[in-house]
């Protein structure tokens, strides 16, 4: 029988909701619960992963949410949210509140009196009536003791040779909607259509700026309910890390990239024809992606959408819109133009029909920086600038054309003479990985007191809604504003700093540790490096915020950088060639290897002095770490002790890194049969971060459940169950929006209690 909880109760209000009006499932539960989502600055930020947990009873819904409904004021407000905007989505609300009524009947974790609470005299005479049902009954959902499902125990959406469902499988699975002005393709939609069927596998050609992504997502609306899944990927460089980037439900904390991979491809490939994966900007040769081989090879349909030539594989071209279309694009940004259609013409004849130019005039016009007349004007002396340097442009249906579709838009960019606030929004943008990126977060890594200057570039079109949670900027504008706007270290430090202070927390903000991995790479495939200093100190902090994950491409991609900067002698410090060795040595899969680098490390390092004092304490941590792991007990206190006095001796012991250290040096002192030196050095440290930071920490937490650990050693059970429990508290508070390490962490605190129980048996016995 149905548990009733969050996920039952969203089952069937989803299954009551025509798709076109539930939407992506971030943006409902955000305007369900619109009071909780907006207001001050502390408002609840959704994540799409975490929704897509929610969603399916594979997490808890977030304590902020729980708690907020709990007050009789907040369910009235939640009462009235669906009485005037839920129910009126819904075809039949009366239905949706009968199969939550048979729910609550035969829940097993409702008690009888609840039930008869609940459903006592049904019947209702209005819409009123289903909204209070509705209501009371979400709200005890919400309040009920959860319990997670299991995906690998749910019976898939269809029999035989279909494909299993992947929303049981990959969070976040949302398609991004085409935008709300697409038009004109209905002959491009049915070819799709067709040649999907007739050869499985598709590419969409055609220039930049023109409507492949559009179309490609149209596609999927128009088209969705002939698919069993619809998978979106924006390419973010190589195919094979595009696999292993997608979230799975069984993916765990620290897990290897590699290991993740093989899980993937392997569902990828039980996937069937009636699956559609899209593999968005494809703008690369298939030299260039090796990977492509194998995915080709997959039994579902696959649709990319390109740059790129393929002409030995199926392929549609995506051309010009006809004139009327575009005439029609122009006016959805700028009605007035139907007062001047004659220069609106004559200005999208200049554009050569290029969708995203004509819609960046458009907004030109409708934002009043120029009238029609002075953009023609503009246009036409570019064009004339054009004919007098001869330039060969590109060559389509037999005909040159001297005016390309990148100088079209270099021209449309420089004329919104952008102010220099919403120049260092959109130089810092273009580090943003093409995939997109929470405005929100975006707005917080750039310091911003409110939304306004991304409003404004939203506005301009230089910055596209992705959904109502996501932006991004369109491939033609990233590569126009690095040219223009040259973002380096200097101009675009406020972004980097940012990156910077999260990668020093090292993992004490769980959320979203890819997408500031994935900013990274994008920084270094991007910036230029106009100080280097500070770059290589950058790029040192997120490299250690990386190793802490494991995220290994990213990991790469920093030493690379580094070793092409300290390439040269005149770049960089004694500190920077260590810390280069120490990153190579956490790379390194060979012990003897990585011993030996970190001990080079050490040696390059030379004098210990209060500036480099907690570089050296970490690389003698890291060469004690080391030599425990090969079992060279002797001299890993040996370093680990070094490591500690060092920490001491320049005042370092407070910080994150620190505690790591003398944690992992208490852990090898009880291993040594040292337990209560051990439980000394950790009271200690503990008493530093409570005085120097806060006893709700998560460094704290980490001390307590180490310390819980070595009482279990020493044999103090009562002790280590105190430990462990203030341990937990302090994990349930600090990761209650990460529930995957919640369990992992609650895990690791059962298992020591367990070991504590058999000894404490053995004893006894």
């Amino acid at each position: 029988m149905e548990r009733l909880d969050f996920a039952s109760v969203m089952a069937v209000l989803r299954r009551n909701i025509p798709d076109e009006n539930f939407g992506n499932q971030t943006d409902f539960l955000e305007s369900l619960f619109a009071d909780v989502c907006s207001g001050s600055r502390s408002a609840l930020e959704f994540d799409n992963g975490q929704v897509c947990r929610w969603i399916n009873g594979m997490a808890k819904l977030s304590p902020v949410i729980i708690t907020h409904y709990q007050d009789p004021k907040n369910q009235r407000a939640l009462n009235q949210r669906i009485q005037n905007w839920l129910l009126p989505i819904m075809p039949d609300s009366a239905m949706a509140a009968q199969e939550l009524y048979d729910l609550v009947l035969q829940a097993p974790n409702v008690s009888p009196q609840k039930k008869m609470e609940l459903t006592e005299g049904f019947s209702f005479a209005d819409e009123m009536d289903e909204a209070v049902f509705i209501t009371e009954v979400l709200c005890l959902a919400m309040q009920l003791r959860f319990e997670k499902r299991d995906v690998r125990k749910k019976q898939l959406l269809s029999p035989g040779n279909l494909s299993p469902a992947v929303v049981d499988y990959i969070f976040d699975t949302d398609i991004p909607r085409p935008c709300r002005w697409f038009l004109g393709r209905e002959q491009e939609l049915e070819r799709l259509h067709t040649l999907l069927v007739e050869h499985s596998k598709v590419f969409l050609q055609g220039i930049p700026g023109i409507g492949k992504s559009e179309l490609a997502k149209a596609y999927a609306k128009q088209y969705g309910k002939e698919y069993t899944n619809i998978i979106y990927v924006n390419y973010p460089g190589d195919l094979k890390q595009a696999v292993t980037n997608l979230d799975f439900a069984e993916d765990m904390p620290g897990e290897s990239d590699d290991s993740r991979f093989k899980r993937h491809n392997r569902f990828l490939r039980s996937l069937r024809e009636d699956t559609l994966l899209i593999v968005d900007n494809f703008n690369v040769t298939a030299a260039q992606d090796s990977f492509l081989d194998v995915v080709l090879k997959y039994r579902c349909r696959i649709l990319f959408t390109t740059r790129s030539r393929y002409d030995n594989h199926i392929c549609l071209e995506v051309g010009e819109l006809s004139p009327a279309n575009l005439l029609k694009l122009a006016g959805k940004f700028y009605p007035e133009g139907e007062k001047k259609q004659d220069i609106v013409e004559e200005i999208v004849n200049l554009l050569h029909g290029h969708t995203f130019a004509v819609e960046l005039a458009a907004r030109l016009l409708a934002n009043g920086l120029l009238k029609p007349r002075a953009l023609l004007a503009k246009l036409q002396k570019e064009k004339a600038a054009l004919d007098a340097e001869d330039k060969i442009g590109t060559t389509k249906d037999g005909k040159n054309r001297k005016a390309t579709y990148y100088e079209h838009i270099h021209s449309l960019f420089s004329l919104y003479k952008l102010s220099g606030a919403k120049q260092d929004m959109l130089r810092c943008m273009t580090l943003i990985p093409a995939s997109g990126i929470s405005s929100r977060r975006f707005g917080a890594w750039m310091k911003q007191q409110n939304m306004n200057t991304i409003n404004d570039l939203m506005e301009m079109g230089f910055i596209h809604p992705k959904n109502n949670r996501e932006i991004l900027l369109h491939p033609m504008i990233r590569e126009v504003a690095v040219a223009e706007l040259k973002p380096s270290v200097r101009n675009c430090w406020v972004l980097l700093d940012s990156l910077q202070e999260i990668s020093l927390m090292h993992g004490l903000e769980f959320m979203n540790n890819k997408q500031v991995f994935h900013t990274v790479e994008s920084i270094i495939a991007t910036i230029r490096r106009d100080d280097i200093a500070k770059y290589l100190r950058f790029l040192e902090n997120v490299f250690q915020y990386m190793d802490k994950y494991r995220y290994e491409p990213g990991m790469q991609a920093v030493i690379q950088e580094l070793t092409t900067l300290l390439s040269d002698d005149s770049v960089g410090t004694t500190e920077d060639r260590a810390c280069l060795l120490d990153c190579r040595a956490a790379l390194e899969k060979n012990g003897k290897k990585q011993i030996e680098l970190v001990q080079e490390a050490v040696r390059v390092l030379g004098e210990v002095r209060s500036h480099n004092a907690h570089l050296a304490a970490n690389l003698h941590a890291n060469l004690g770490a080391l030599y425990h792991k090969s079992g060279r007990m002797d001299l890993a206190k040996l370093h680990m002790e070094q490591g500690v006095l060092l920490l001491e001796e320049y005042g370092l012991t407070g910080c994150h890194d620190s505690v790591i250290q003398i944690c992992n040096y208490a852990t090898l002192l009880a291993d040594m049969g040292e337990p209560q030196r051990a439980y000394s050095a950790l009271l200690k440290l503990s008493r530093t971060v409570k005085e120097r930071n806060s006893h709700q920490c998560l460094d704290y937490g980490m001390i307590q459940q180490t310390m819980g650990s070595i009482c279990v050693i020493r044999g103090d059970l009562t002790q280590a169950e105190l430990h462990l429990a203030r341990a937990m508290a302090v994990f349930e508070m600090v990761l209650e929006d990460e529930p995957v390490l919640l369990e992992q962490k609650r895990w690791e605190i059962d298992q020591a209690a367990q070991i504590g129980r058999l000894q404490n048996q053995k004893l006894l016995v």
